[in-house]
C-alpha cells in the first residue's frame, strides 16, 4: 500500500500527497494521531484542511506593503510588495543591511512587521500561532544550527517528533532524507562536530525538509563553507528542487549564487526597497537601472550566456577530418573552406587535436592527418545540454579559436567559432525580444 507524506502548511492547512501533487480533500479529526486511516496530531488541532491543489503559477507567499521599523527609527524594510509563486526558488540578494534577511524572517514570524500583511496561501500569517507556523516551514541557517548534543538522525527527526510522529516513522524519514542529501547511512549515529562543514549543512537541509513543508526558508545557507563545497551544495539544492518542487526563499550576498539557483531574483536597495524582481536571464539582459547594472557586475553579458542553449549554434564540419585522411587532401579541403586549422578525429569521431593547415601542406606525400603535430583541443561542449557560455569558454581555450561540439557520447558533431557564437547570440536576442512583445500583448 502506498504511503504519502503529510504537509503541514504554515497557515494551518494540511495536505496529503506526493511531492509536486496535492491530494483531494481530507477529513480532519482532532487528536487522531497516527491511527491508520485518520490524519491528525495528538492533542493538537489545525484550523482547516487544504481542500485542493495549488495550480502552476499560484502565488503562495505575498508581501503587501510590508514595513519593518525599529524603535530607534531604523527602517529595515520599506513598503515591500512581493509575490512568490508556488514551487519556485525566490532569491533575495543585496548589500548588507538592505532588509533581505528581515524580510525572510518575517515569513515565519521570527520578526513581525510594523505594518502591512504577509499572506501564506491567502491567509494572513498574523492569525497563526508562531510555533505552529514555524513547524510548518523549513528553515536553514548559516553554519547549519544543529543541536550539538544530538546525533545526526535525532537532529533531522526533530520537527517530525514535535508534530506528533512516532519515533519509528521519524527515524525512517531521517534515514530517507540522509540518502536524499547525499549522506552515508553510518553517519546517522554521529554528532555534528564529527562532520565537515559541508556535511553539517546537508544535515541542516535534511532537517528543514523532514516534515515535508511546502515552504523552505534559507538564510545564507552556504556562506560558511569554502567555494568548492559551496558550488557542490548549490548543485545539490538545484537537484533537490527539481525533484521536490518546494517554494524556497533564499537569502544571499552572492549575486553569482542568486543567478545560479534562483527561478526569480529580487535585488534589494539599501533602505529595504526592491530595485528589480525578475528571472536571472532578464536581470542580466535588461537591468532596471544603473544600481542593478552595477550590482550585477561588469561581466553580466558573459553570465547571461549560461541561459542560452548551445543547441542554437549552427555548427560546421568543414574543419573536421578523420585521422586516416591523407594530409595533402585534408589541407586542400581546408583551404577551399577557408580554414586554417582542422580538428582531427578518430574512427569513432572522438577528437584527437587540432592540426595547422600550414603543417599539413608541408607534410610528406604519404603522411596522414593524424600523423601531424596536434595541438590539444582544450575541452569540448555538449551540443544538447551545455550553454553558449560553455561553448564560448571552449572556444577561448582552443588554440584554433574554434571549439568542438559533441553529442552525449563524446562524438564530434561540428565546430563553432566566434562568428558562429555571435550569430547564435543575436538570434537568441531576437527570439527573446519577440517573446517579450508577445507576452506584453497577451497581458494588455
Amino acid at each position: 500500500m502506498a504511503t504519502y507524506p503529510i504537509r503541514f502548511l504554515a497557515n494551518g492547512c494540511v495536505s496529503l500527497g506526493r511531492p509536486g501533487r496535492w491530494a483531494a480533500t481530507l477529513t480532519w479529526q482532532r487528536g487522531a494521531g497516527n491511527v491508520p486511516g485518520q490524519y491528525g496530531l495528538d492533542s493538537k488541532s489545525r484550523p482547516r484542511i487544504l481542500a485542493g491543489g495549488a495550480p502552476e503559477g499560484h502565488v503562495l507567499i505575498t508581501f503587501e506593503g510590508v514595513t519593518k521599523r525599529y524603535p530607534d527609527g531604523t527602517v529595515a524594510v520599506d513598503h515591500l510588495d512581493l509575490e512568490i509563486p508556488v514551487g519556485q526558488t525566490m532569491v533575495l540578494v543585496g548589500p548588507s543591511g538592505c532588509g533581505k534577511t528581515t524580510s525572510l524572517r518575517m515569513i515565519n514570524r521570527m520578526i513581525d512587521p510594523t505594518s502591512g500583511r504577509i499572506l501564506l496561501d491567502g491567509q494572513d500569517i498574523q492569525q497563526s500561532d508562531p510555533p505552529d507556523l514555524r513547524r510548518g516551514i523549513g528553515y536553514v541557517i548559516q553554519q547549519s544550527g544543529l543541536f550539538p548534543h544530538r546525533t545526526i538522525e535525532a537532529n533531522i527527526a526533530t520537527v517530525p517528533l514535535l508534530i506528533g510522529w512516532g519515533k519509528a516513522r521519524a527515524r525512517t524519514r531521517a534515514r530517507e532524507l540522509m540518502e536524499l542529501v547525499g549522506l552515508e547511512p553510518q553517519m546517522a549515529s554521529r554528532y555534528p562536530y564529527q562532520l565537515s562543514g559541508g556535511q553539517q549543512q546537508r544535515v541542516g537541509v535534511a532537517r528543514a525538509l523532514a516534515a515535508d513543508p511546502p515552504v523552505l526558508l534559507m538564510d545564507e545557507p552556504f556562506s560558511a563553507v569554502d567555494p568548492i563545497v559551496r558550488a557542490s551544495l548549490q548543485d545539490e539544492l538545484i537537484k533537490l528542487q527539481s525533484e521536490l518542487h518546494k517554494t524556497i526563499v533564499l537569502v544571499t550576498h552572492d549575486v553569482e549564487e542568486a543567478i545560479k539557483v534562483g527561478d526569480q531574483v529580487a535585488i534589494f536597495r539599501p533602505g529595504g526597497k526592491i530595485a528589480q524582481v525578475d528571472t536571472p536571464e532578464r536581470l542580466l539582459g535588461s537591468p532596471a537601472d544603473d544600481y542593478v547594472e552595477n550590482f550585477l557586475g561588469f561581466d553580466r553579458g558573459i553570465r547571461r550566456l549560461s541561459f542560452l542553449a548551445a543547441s542554437g549554434l549552427n555548427l560546421t564540419d568543414s574543419a573536421v577530418v578523420s585521422a586516416g585522411t591523407p594530409a595533402a587532401q585534408a589541407a586542400q579541403a581546408a583551404r577551399r573552406a577557408g580554414e586554417s586549422w582542422l580538428l582531427v578525429v578518430d574512427a569513432d569521431r572522438k577528437p584527437l587535436g587540432w592540426a595547422a593547415v600550414d603543417e599539413l601542406e608541408s607534410s610528406p606525400v604519404e603522411a596522414k592527418a593524424g600523423g601531424a603535430q596536434l595541438m590539444a583541443y582544450g575541452h569540448t561542449f555538449d551540443v544538447s545540454s551545455d550553454s553558449l557560455r560553455a561553448a564560448l569558454d571552449a572556444t577561448v581555450l582552443s588554440p584554433a579559436g574554434q571549439a568542438a561540439g559533441v553529442d552525449d557520447l563524446g562524438r564530434v558533431v561540428g565546430v563553432t567559432s566566434y562568428d558562429r557564437l555571435r550569430t547564435a547570440i543575436l538570434a537568441a536576442d531576437a527570439r527573446s525580444a519577440q517573446a517579450d512583445v508577445t507576452e506584453a500583448a497577451a497581458e494588455s
